[in-house]
């Protein structure tokens, strides 16, 4: 109820969102942090000597982790193909069709297709040579530019667009899911050595850039506010992401002990990369938590709004 000649709680919160765009310039800002990160993360374990040496002793230290948990991941990565890649982008797509926001699944579409095939440009975009002695004990396949990640990027830059194309309610627990299969590919780059920890981190940080420039667009030309209750959800992210840190160093515990040199630097950048996961997909969520895209719950809000 209002009062009279005043508008009521949800009119001024309809009008408040709409009006100046406030969330297109948070997740532009997110953009730019994105960029930002991608850039940095290329120069610090990319361009420099300490940074070459943190990146292979972590990628030589990960004989640290368990072996099952690697082959787990293993299986999981190998499962991706251009089949793959080509059928995600058509469920985000399917997705926006069914929920009657077209332009939104079109949208989470192109942004995963501009996060994939980017990465791949960025490979030969972003130089890398060796700078180090253990630069040469990486393997063939890690002696050129693989920055950043094209696996990880697949698994985060999908999580974050189906979070997009997700009805509002369902956003907040859906992060949860979201940080563990973005962490899983991330990380499993890593255990599993396809990648050094420095190309999960960049598939991180130019996922976020493509996703959150997707959902800026989104957000401008389909956006509709709502009110979420399960806001609260997206803490879980937090607890699932140090949960998971603390069972890959048991789990650690019980594996192999020949790397007392390069336990730290895989940790440190395997637990950087699962937090990273985790606050990626929490904060892009908690940001769409109350914009709808579909116009069916449009319309069902809309009239729910109206009842005296």
């Amino acid at each position: 109820m209002s009062i009279a000649g005043l508008p009521s709680p949800k009119a001024s919160f309809r009008q408040a969102l709409t009006s100046d765009g406030s969330l297109q310039k948070r997740l532009l800002v997110g953009a730019l942090v994105c960029f930002c990160l991608l850039i940095v993360f290329h120069i610090g374990l990319v361009g420099t000597t300490w940074g070459h040496q943190l990146d292979a002793d972590a990628y030589l230290g990960r004989g640290a982790f368990s072996r099952k948990v690697m082959i787990l991941d293993a299986v999981l990565l190998m499962r991706v193909t251009d089949a793959t890649v080509i059928g995600l982008a058509g469920l985000l797509l399917l997705i926006g069709i069914v929920r009657r926001s077209i332009l939104v699944g079109v949208m989470a579409a192109a942004g995963f297709g501009a996060a994939v095939g980017g990465a791949e440009i960025l490979k030969q975009v972003f130089p890398w040579q060796a700078l180090v002695p253990d630069d040469a004990r990486l393997g063939e396949d890690l002696q050129f530019g693989t920055y950043p990640s094209g696996h990880a990027t697949i698994g985060t830059a999908f999580v974050l667009g189906l979070l997009l194309v997700s009805s509002a309610r369902w956003r907040p627990w859906l992060a949860v899911v979201a940080g563990a299969v973005s962490s899983a590919f991330t990380a499993g780059v890593l255990f599993d050595g396809w990648h050094r920890g420095s190309d999960a981190l960049g598939a991180l940080a130019w996922s976020g850039l493509c996703m959150n420039l997707a959902a800026s667009l989104a957000v401008r030309f389909e956006g509709r506010p709502t009110i979420s209750k399960n806001n609260q959800a997206v803490l879980y992210s937090v607890g699932v992401g140090v949960a998971m840190i603390a069972g890959m160093f048991l789990i650690s515990l019980t594996a192999a002990h020949q790397y007392p040199y390069g336990d730290l630097p895989f940790f440190v950048l395997a637990a950087l990369i699962i937090a990273g996961s985790f606050s990626l997909t929490a904060w892009y969520a908690w940001q769409l938590r109350d914009i709808e895209f579909s116009k069916a719950r449009i319309g069902r809000d809309d009239r729910e709004r109206n009842v005296p």
